[in-house]
């Protein structure tokens, strides 16, 4: 599947919004956690003791959120990640 990214001017102010559920090892939940905390643009809403933590993303373009996804999903000690909600508002 191709996603099309749409070109925004530089004063758009469309914000794109996603969260995700990602599931990682247990016994790497904290270091995990730390990295996605230090992205640009992510932040962690929740986890739980069986390595289930709970992501929102948010960019300015589709292109920026997409290659934030990719960055996540490339995380070391990574099982799965789900794609939960996009949103462009």
């Amino acid at each position: 599947m191709e996603i099309e990214y749409s070109a925004h001017e530089s004063d758009d102010d469309t914000a794109h919004i996603i969260s995700m559920l990602v599931m990682v090892r247990p016994e790497y939940q904290q270091q995990v956690t730390q990295t996605i905390i230090e992205m640009e643009g992510c932040e962690v809403h929740g986890n739980d003791d069986q390595g289930r933590i709970i992501v929102v993303a948010e960019a300015d373009t589709n292109k920026q959120l997409a290659q934030r996804m990719d960055d996540i999903q490339g995380l070391e000690h990574l099982v799965s990640s789900s794609l939960v909600f996009h949103q462009i508002a």
